[in-house]
């Protein structure tokens, strides 16, 4: 607990303090009549399962046990297809489930666009109401609700750490994905924070993993010195090919979750994804109780992880201040 208050006083608390905070999950008794079984329909990237395990786990505190109270339709895809989000989501409003949950932007959006009425959740999403999946934080106004990141506003505070560490670098590289609307707002807070410290940026496009040797080549001819990507489902999914890449040009890079840092990035800051997944169930099951999405506030983060990959960055030269590691949550050596 120490580390972290450390950790939040040196990064700027004022800015990542959220203005809500999701109610401590206890175990209660499921809503419904003796005997009833709830369908929930669940949508995703398949390389994010350990996560939504996280979400069954959540349910399961809160006393819905599967077989027994509730079950799972699974529509899990294995590549970064939109069409395919659409075809999972239109299948699951066809089966009727009580509710959709979706983690992550385009998941989301695809189960906002398959129906009007059911209710969904959401869980991993940097931007809801840029993303035009609510109208704001406190009223979401429609059927969706559920767990938002702080993914756009951190970046700031990202940025600072990467100086901090690595003061040298002053061409930085970013992928971002255009087809996933969490990236765009991202972008300014980067751009924002290189100004100050007198950085250049570099965007780069990545729509599918096979555009990452393109973009790479891009940034390699820039003689960046540095990479960030702006947090997308795409790249989470293929985080070891991105890292891999950018040990090969020895480049640090900065995360926005521990899973990258834990694949061999080199800095990983922002909100615990699965604790975001695991309190992403409190809005399942407030609305099996009656509920309204529209009248659920959507929450923010309250747990962050701040991992430095000690190998990595030695294998680049890299000396981390000590002022650094002691901030740190985790220290991968």
């Amino acid at each position: 607990m120490n580390q972290r208050r450390t950790l939040m006083l040196a990064l700027g608390a004022g800015a990542l303090t959220a203005p809500f905070s999701a109610p401590a999950q206890q175990p209660n008794v499921p809503a419904g009549a003796p005997g009833k079984i709830w369908r929930i329909g669940m949508m995703g990237l398949s390389s994010v399962t350990a996560l939504s395990a996280a979400f069954y786990e959540g349910m399961a505190a809160l006393g819905y046990q599967r077989g027994r109270n509730v079950q799972y339709e699974e529509r899990f895809q294995a590549d970064f297809s939109l069409e395919t989000f659409e075809q999972h989501a239109r299948e699951l409003v066809g089966a009727k489930v009580d509710l959709i949950w979706a983690p992550g932007t385009p998941a989301a959006a695809s189960a906002q666009k398959a129906t009007v009425s059911m209710p969904i959740v959401f869980a991993l999403i940097g931007d809801p109401v840029h993303s035009k999946l609510i109208r704001s934080f406190a009223a979401p106004g429609g059927n969706l609700t559920g767990m938002s990141l702080l993914l756009s506003e951190m970046w700031e505070k990202r940025v600072e750490l990467l100086h901090e560490i690595f003061p040298a670098a002053r061409r930085i590289g970013v992928l971002h994905n255009p087809l996933d609307a969490s990236n765009a707002p991202q972008l300014p807070y980067m751009q924002k924070a290189a100004k100050v410290l007198g950085k250049e940026l570099m965007l780069v496009e990545a729509r599918k993993l096979e555009d990452f040797a393109a973009a790479f080549a891009q940034l390699k001819g820039w003689r960046a010195q540095a990479l960030l990507n702006a947090e997308s489902t795409l790249f989470l999914r293929n985080r070891q090919a991105l890292i891999d890449a950018a040990l090969q040009n020895r480049w640090p890079t900065l995360h926005s979750s521990r899973e990258y840092a834990e694949a061999g990035g080199t800095i990983a800051y922002g909100a615990d994804y699965a604790e975001n997944c695991r309190s992403s169930a409190y809005f399942a099951d407030r609305i099996f109780k009656g509920a309204k999405p529209a009248d659920l506030p959507v929450q923010q983060p309250t747990k962050f992880n701040f991992v430095l990959n000690l190998k990595a960055a030695k294998a680049l030269g890299l000396t981390i201040p000590y002022s650094v590691l002691l901030r740190a949550d985790r220290v991968i050596e």
